[in-house]
């Protein structure tokens, strides 16, 4: 027992540690690791190379060690930022409904992902918690140096905000074609599933006659 609140107590630090501290800048090579991945993004981000490092030059590197959840869900979006994955495996977990509570990991994010960027785009709290695979290095676009990004390299950071907003579109597209075609499934089952059900319920009755 007293183990486990010590490591509580630890992944708490680490995560006040996280969101407290001000992130050393990205060296020389981490900035141009920066811009290679920003300039591979598929076409909702269309910077550049002039504008990919005036991203990469407001971005700030941080080490995450493995099993740290560095954002988690319902947790508060303002001021946090968006990061890059530059090195490592993360994974996206959402709470369970159950009364457990337990989480569920709904994907892998690899190096190029971007975490965290609808944070960046409003004040909603955070949809996803994302906690550290393996040891992971991470680029950090804190609210503030989009601001100053907005200031000084304005064409950049309208790309940037416009390719987050498609891709969030996008990728509400495309979860709602899987939920019509989960309703579309449910709803050509429906008769089997009734006609099985009745089935069922009669052999349980000529049982129980027996």
């Amino acid at each position: 027992m007293g183990q486990t609140r010590i490591l509580g107590k630890a992944s708490m630090s680490l995560l006040s540690s996280f969101r407290a501290r001000k992130p050393a800048p990205a060296s020389a090579a981490w900035t141009e690791r920066i811009v290679d991945a920003l300039l591979q993004m598929p076409a909702w981000l269309p910077l550049s190379r002039a504008e990919a490092r005036a991203v990469a030059e407001r971005m700030q590197v941080r080490t995450m060690p493995a099993g740290s959840a560095f954002i988690r869900q319902g947790d508060p979006a303002p001021g946090s930022g968006m990061m890059l994955l530059l090195d490592g495996e993360v994974a996206i977990e959402k709470k369970g409904s159950g009364p457990q509570g337990d989480s569920l990991v709904v994907s892998l994010a690899r190096p190029g992902a971007l975490l965290g960027e609808m944070g960046i785009l409003n004040d909603a709290p955070r949809s996803a918690s994302c906690v550290a695979s393996t040891d992971v290095v991470l680029g950090l676009l804190s609210s503030q140096a989009l601001k100053d990004l907005v200031e000084q390299s304005p064409q950049a950071a309208a790309k940037l905000a416009l390719g987050i907003a498609s891709r969030l579109a996008e990728q509400l597209r495309s979860t709602s074609n899987k939920l019509s075609t989960l309703s579309a499934v449910t709803a050509a089952m429906h008769p089997t599933l009734d006609a099985a059900s009745l089935t069922g319920a009669a052999r349980r009755q000529r049982g129980s006659v027996r």
